[in-house]
């Protein structure tokens, strides 16, 4: 069984989600098999990312369709993948643009954080990374892939400075 997670944050629609698109948003989101999400479930399954997140109701459609919700309260993983799944094959077909930053965070595992950024629907994840320096007769360093590559870029770029 899985642990909670605890989502902040919304997504903006544009434009606004007409009613039936909203239906079939959430009837998509809560694992709804119906007549007008069956080509969504289709194409998910026929995809190079068959699988579904192992569950449902991670999101609410606001009442005007301009925004969407992680539900309230504690919830589930699988709101990126499902992100994913409705940006390929529902937002983009039907011409609609999402944008947000949501936080997440499981309080039974401490590396589980991190953001969901949509910007005009190109979606990126990032973790929060946690660090111990240790003490300061043993010191942990530490420099994730980014830190490396921008220094060894640096060293590099500087190497035929003269002195």
């Amino acid at each position: 069984m899985g642990y909670d997670v605890f989502y902040n944050g919304q997504i903006d629609v544009h434009p606004a989600l007409s009613e039936a698109h909203a239906r079939i948003v959430s009837d998509t989101v809560n694992m709804k098999e119906t007549d007008e999400t069956r080509p969504i479930f289709s194409a998910i399954r026929a995809s190079e990312e068959p699988d579904l997140p192992g569950y449902g109701g991670q999101l609410c459609v606001s009442d005007d369709g301009l925004n969407l919700y992680p539900e309230d309260e504690e919830s589930r993983h699988g709101l990126r993948l499902w992100l994913i799944l409705l940006l390929k094959h529902f937002f983009l077909p039907h011409g609609y643009t999402l944008n947000c930053e949501i936080s997440f965070e499981a309080p039974a595992d401490v590396e589980d954080r991190g953001t969901i950024y949509i910007q005009d629907n190109k979606l990126e994840t990032t973790d929060i990374v946690l660090f111990d320096p240790g003490p300061s007769w043993d010191p942990n360093h530490y420099a994730d892939s980014v830190l490396k590559e921008a220094v060894s870029n640096l060293l590099e770029s500087a190497s035929g400075c003269v002195r």
